[in-house]
This record gives C-alpha cells, sequence and structure tokens, in this order.
C-alpha cells in the first residue's frame, strides 16, 4: 500500500467522487444528478472515478456524458443501494 507525503498535495492524489441520495431524500423533488458538468469538474480537479448510487441517480445527456467521462479516463460505477 502506498503512503503520501507530507508534503504531497491533495491534488497530486488519485480522487473518487461519490454521488449518493441522503438517507431520508425525498426522490420526488430532489434526484441526485450527474452531466458533462460533473466530469469537467472531475476532470479539473483530476479525479478518476466517479461512483452513483445505482437506479438512485440520473444521468442527463447519457450519451455525451459517457463518451466525455471515457475520453477523460474516468470510470464511472453504479453501486447497489445498501439498507
Amino acid at each position: 500500500m502506498q503512503s503520501l507525503e507530507e508534503e504531497a498535495s491533495t491534488l497530486a492524489r488519485r480522487l473518487t467522487v461519490v454521488k449518493v441520495a441522503k438517507p431520508n431524500q425525498d426522490m420526488r423533488f430532489d434526484v441526485p444528478v450527474i452531466g458533462t458538468r460533473t466530469v469537467e469538474v472531475m476532470t479539473q480537479a483530476g479525479a478518476t472515478c466517479l461512483s452513483i448510487e445505482a437506479e438512485r441517480t440520473l444521468l442527463f445527456d447519457r450519451d455525451a456524458l459517457l463518451k466525455r467521462a471515457a475520453a477523460a479516463g474516468i470510470a464511472i460505477v453504479a453501486v447497489p443501494r445498501r439498507y
């Protein structure tokens, strides 16, 4: 396992972004959403993986989102909700 040096910058590390609904979130009015802007911000931050909650996250402009993520080298992983 690799550890970080004390002087290493946060931006020098690989980052994973996690997007999930809150435990009691009202999915009728407030649904987690990702889109091409998500990928743009992740690219700027140096993130390489996006983990989303399966069946509870909307993908806005799905084809463009997946194309941009692939071009940026960002993996998108859908994880089932665990109760």
